[in-house]
């Protein structure tokens, strides 16, 4: 439910936007970020930063080679 409450699904955006796992990883933490019950905004925002950051590392280590 915390995922349909507005017209683009974090599906909708992974698949127009033809994100990677990761990409889509944090668009769907975003998404979800605050309304998921039982869990703290800061919780999805946290691993949010875990992707980012592997993000970071993968292009870092794209451009090391």
């Amino acid at each position: 439910n915390y995922y349909n409450n507005s017209q683009l699904s974090p599906f909708d955006v992974i698949d127009d936007w033809e994100l990677d796992f990761y990409s889509g990883s944090i668009v769907k933490y975003l998404k979800r970020a605050g309304k998921k019950p039982g869990e703290e905004k800061l919780k999805d925002l946290a691993k949010i930063r875990t992707y980012v950051d592997k993000l970071i590392e993968l292009e870092q280590n794209k451009n090391h080679r």
